[in-house]
């Protein structure tokens, strides 16, 4: 396996599903991270023909998402590594929220664009922003908003030293990736396959007090730098 995709679940199951039939047939493997769902993600009602399925449960409320990530990265570290010969190739894990269906093709479009240009983070520019022409390729901060890593919907090479920083529990998690990313290689955007966000900050409002911490943390962490 070398192709994988973590989906990070609260409570919406049926947006779930939608996500999960959409990525599922562009991966070796789903991991569903169900963070404390009512009802819980019912893993036996998720098996398809082509892709494997792992339905792991973290009960943690408030959530911390950039924890819930690194759960789903580590565990495709484990089944990757766990693979021996030159079969299982260069590993790329797709990360996305339960709202979020990439189109078809979109998991080998972004990959092969990290691919060509080294970048250790792509993604797909969101439909207000979509260009044509060449991916582009991010080194540098700045404060392009329509040049962001869509938080919603990414691909990480597991291999790089790229982690979510768990300081970021709910907010400025995925820019501060995204600004790790610049660092080690590249953040790369396509300006085809975008993935809508269907349900766009359907929590925020009952995570205000943590917006507000985690917006702290990112400026104490660059010096008081932030890009908007």
């Amino acid at each position: 396996m070398r192709r994988f995709a973590v989906i990070l679940a609260h409570s919406r199951p049926e947006l779930l599903c939608q996500t999960w039939c959409a990525i599922g047939p562009q991966v070796d493997m789903v991991i569903v991270i169900d963070n404390a769902s009512t009802p819980p993600v019912d893993a036996d009602s998720l098996h398809a023909d082509g892709w494997v399925t792992v339905v792991l449960r973290i009960p943690d409320q408030p959530p911390n998402l950039s924890r819930m990530w690194n759960v789903g990265i580590a565990r495709v570290i484990d089944v990757h590594e766990a693979q021996a010969g030159h079969e299982k190739g260069r590993p790329f894990v797709a990360v996305l929220c339960d709202d979020a269906p990439p189109p078809l093709g979109w998991f080998d479009a972004v990959t092969q664009a990290m691919i060509e240009t080294g970048a250790v983070v792509g993604a797909s520019a969101p439909a207000m922003f979509s260009f044509a022409g060449a991916p582009r390729v991010k080194r540098e901060r700045d404060s392009d908003l329509a040049g962001r890593m869509p938080g919603w919907a990414w691909i990480l090479d597991p291999i790089s030293s790229v982690r979510p920083d768990e300081r970021f529990e709910y907010w400025w998690g995925d820019t501060d990736l995204d600004v790790q990313a610049r660092g080690a290689g590249g953040m790369v955007l396509i300006g085809s396959h975008p993935v809508p966000n269907l349900v766009p900050d359907g929590w925020t409002g009952h995570m205000a007090a943590q917006v507000a911490v985690d917006s702290q943390r990112f400026v104490d962490k660059y010096d008081g730098w932030r890009p908007w």
